[in-house]
């Protein structure tokens, strides 16, 4: 080779070498992670093998990219609910030129009627991917953690033991925490804080696929839900919560697999993340704020964000805007056509919106009472959705129509000008109650009311095209800030009332449509509205009369559950010390028993609290079938221990549970009105009866320790144990199901609880001198 051509070649390599970009979140490494999890491993609850398999993956990975990896072993102890868990947390650090730490945070047990594929596999794969990306910045500033936490779906124990952790505790100045509810769609930004206003900005400025939005804040805290961030923001750690919530139909199930988790949620959630934690690394994490943001995405593409003082301002504004606009509007309306005729607009435009919710109203009510189901949408929610949407503008324009009889003085005059004297009071009175009593959301009100006050108060009123054109400068704003949202949320309330214990209201879904049609009606209405009457309002009356009719049959239709979209149903059996017999119980929100052949006989409809020597709940769901049938078999545990110890102040007592199979938790039950004076175990009183429980068991046993004061000694030998599974003996499938649970288009939840006493306590023989 010519010297000339040796040394291109060679400075060839170098210029590539000094070109290379720094290494990108890989999606093809991602979906190997979210498929070694909840693929090859599985279903993976704290305390078994397949736990322990998931841990080791993910240790391994995270020292491959050049992690210090420790696995923290604790008993964790959430006092607030009487339970303990023997935990495993991964916490991996790549040290930084500043000690104090960003972290990912994560979980990687699944609950155990799922493989876990988004919650947490999502999770935990984007914090093993980000990981290697951020591991190989230059550039890097601060100290990286990656936590991975154990016992999550067991009541957020892992993140209790996290926090004992002084380590820990000493570098952690900010994380981002990654969940899910659902398998599709982009994470979105529902949880922030403490003092969010420093850790929001550099999300909204740098996220390169945003979704978030505060109001959402105002939801999941009237939600049965929390997630490791609600221990960790506990103790005043400031963070960002994500959570994809796209088909959530198969959130803590058998169909949460990989094929199901999408790539789009999978690469912007990791993207994202990456993105946000190299924002932050540039800031002094010392350095912060206590106010708290509103922020929000706009159309998916960019983010905003601003503090307290800005939202004040805004609302301020908005309302000031909003009531000098509407005196002006009023004034120009009532010049227009005069008080008494703006008073019958403002009838007539009250018995519209009537007519419009009892209309949504009841034809949600006729679908379902047309069905033999209470859920009947639930499969196919969007087929409801367009029908009351068709049913609600036929609703709106009859009414328009019948107005259209009246005598002419009595007649709506079609002038935008009069649409909008009717709207801004409303909008001030929602705007002023938002921002007062749910501030992060008050700027979906505020926004569109400063807008609309603004542009009228400068606008020409006598000038209808000038009116129409604000009209839809409004619509824009407020479309942009509430159809899609409605839409995605209208989409979760159905898997989410799907797995709350109750039956789905009928006005549910009307209120939320009418919420977005109150911002939304009006400035289209003012944007299309006509001086000039339809040269043939017929056509368009009989458009809406055959849409109606096609979204109706659609809808009456659709199948109620499919195995993509399943009814989740539940099951337990309660099985009394050495008893040949259990009882059986089945809950749903659905009426009918329709259990597969094999099934017990002489199911009956429960009302009451199972009868047990251990008081349980009653299902909280409106339907229960109880029957009683041959016991599933021998307790997977045992109390190899029990003994009582008299002591100058009162009685030592000593208990111990081991199981003989993995991922069980044991609970300690007091007789009715004794309560230990100590105990090496948190406990509460539940349903009359002072009771301590402990996740994933582990092989050895666990040992309770209690002291009494003197007068409970004669009955302390009626303690109780419980040893609680989630797997059937005998069992078909990894969930281990009884055969007879229909499982085509149902999911379940089973729980059995073995009651153990305690072997007699023999007194001891006085010794003969």
């Amino acid at each position: 080779m010519p010297l000339r051509h040796a040394v291109a070649a060679v400075l060839l390599v170098l210029l590539c070498a000094c070109s290379r970009q720094a290494p990108r979140f890989s999606l093809d490494n991602a979906r190997v992670h979210v498929q070694m999890l909840a693929g090859t491993i599985g279903s993976r609850p704290i305390g078994t093998p397949e736990n322990a398999r998931a841990r080791q993956y993910a240790v391994d990975q995270l020292r491959l990219f050049g992690y210090d990896v420790r696995v923290q072993e604790v008993d964790a102890r959430r006092p607030d609910l009487g339970y303990s868990a023997r935990v495993a947390n991964i916490i991996a650090m790549k040290g930084g030129t500043d000690r104090n730490a960003i972290g990912l945070v994560s979980h990687y047990d699944s609950a155990p009627d799922s493989p876990g594929a988004a919650d947490d596999g999502l999770g935990v794969a984007v914090s093993l991917e980000a990981a290697r990306v951020l591991a190989a910045r230059a550039d890097r500033r601060h100290t990286l953690l990656v936590l991975i936490t154990d016992g999550e779906e067991a009541g957020l124990m892992g993140a209790a033991g996290l926090v004992t952790d002084r380590d820990v505790m000493s570098r952690l100045n900010a994380y981002v925490n990654v969940e899910a509810t659902g398998n599709g769609g982009r994470a979105m930004l529902f949880e922030t804080g403490p003092g969010n206003g420093w850790i929001v900005k550099p999300w909204a400025r740098s996220a390169p696929h945003p979704r978030g939005v505060s109001f959402a804040v105002e939801i999941y805290k009237r939600l049965p839900n929390d997630t490791d961030f609600s221990i960790l923001k506990r103790h005043d750690l400031p963070g960002l919560n994500f959570a994809a919530i796209g088909d959530s139909y198969a959130y803590h199930t058998a169909r949460d697999t990989p094929d199901r988790l999408a790539d789009d949620t999978l690469e912007t959630t990791g993207e994202n993340v990456v993105q946000t934690v190299i924002a932050l690394d540039a800031l002094d994490l010392r350095t912060r704020s206590a106010s708290d943001q509103t922020y929000f995405d706009i159309g998916r593409t960019v983010a905003v964000s601003w503090g307290p003082v800005t939202a004040w301002m805004i609302a301020v504004l908005s309302l000031g805007c909003g009531l000098l606009a509407w005196f002006r509007v009023l004034g120009a309306c009532v010049r227009l056509i005069g008080l008494w005729r703006w008073v019958l607009e403002a009838i007539w435009a009250l018995i519209g919106v009537a007519a419009v919710a009892g209309t949504l109203v009841g034809a949600t009510w006729m679908l379902r009472h047309g069905r033999a189901v209470y859920h009947p949408w639930y499969a196919y929610p969007n087929r409801l959705f367009l029908m009351l949407l068709a049913l609600g503008v036929l609703a709106g324009w009859l009414v328009a129509r019948i107005g259209a009889l009246l005598p002419a003085r009595l007649r709506a005059v079609r002038h935008p000008v009069v649409v909008w004297s009717l709207t801004l009071p409303v909008w001030v009175v929602l705007a002023g109650v938002t921002a007062a009593v749910a501030p992060s959301a008050g700027y979906l009100w505020t926004v569109p009311l400063l807008v609309a006050g603004a542009a009228l108060l400068a606008a020409p009123l006598t000038n209808a095209p000038v009116v129409r054109a604000v009209s839809v400068v409004v619509l824009a704003v407020a479309g942009t800030l509430w159809l899609l949202d409605t839409a995605e949320l209208l989409r979760f309330l159905v898997a989410l009332y799907g797995r709350l214990p109750v039956i789905t209201p009928v006005w549910v879904y009307a209120a939320l449509m009418l919420a977005c049609g109150a911002m939304v009606v009006p400035p289209f209405i003012g944007a299309v509205a006509a001086t000039r009457p339809l040269a043939r309002p017929s056509v368009l009356t009989a458009a809406l009369l055959v849409t109606v009719a096609v979204t109706i049959g659609f809808a009456y239709a659709a199948p109620a559950y499919t195995h993509l979209q399943p009814q989740r149903r539940l099951a337990r059996v309660i099985v009394e010390p050495d008893a040949a017999t259990a009882t059986y119980e089945v809950a749903s929100h659905e009426p009918g028993i329709d259990l597969d052949t094999g099934a017990p006989q002489g199911w009956y409809r429960a009302v009451d609290a199972p009868p047990a020597s251990v008081p349980f709940g009653r299902y909280q769901h409106p339907y229960v079938f109880r029957v009683t049938a041959p016991s599933p078999g021998a307790a997977p545990a045992s109390v190899t221990e029990f003994t009582l110890k008299p002591v100058g102040a009162g009685t030592d007592m000593t208990m111990t549970i081991r199981p003989n199979a993995p991922g069980l938790t044991a609970v300690f039950v007091l007789p009715d009105g004794i309560v230990p004076s100590r105990s090496n175990l948190p406990g509460l009183v539940v349903r009359g009866r002072w009771r301590a429980g402990f996740a994933g068991v582990p092989p050895e046993g666990i040992t309770w320790h209690a002291s009494f004061k003197a007068g409970f000694e004669n009955r302390l030998p009626g303690t109780r144990g419980m040893i609680m599974s989630s797997r059937f003996p005998g069992g078909a499938g990894w969930q281990s199901l009884p055969g007879w649970l229909p499982q085509q288009n149902t999911v379940w939840h089973i729980d059995l609880a073995w009651i153990l006493a305690p072997p007699a306590i023999v007194p001891p023989v006085p010794q003969i001198r």
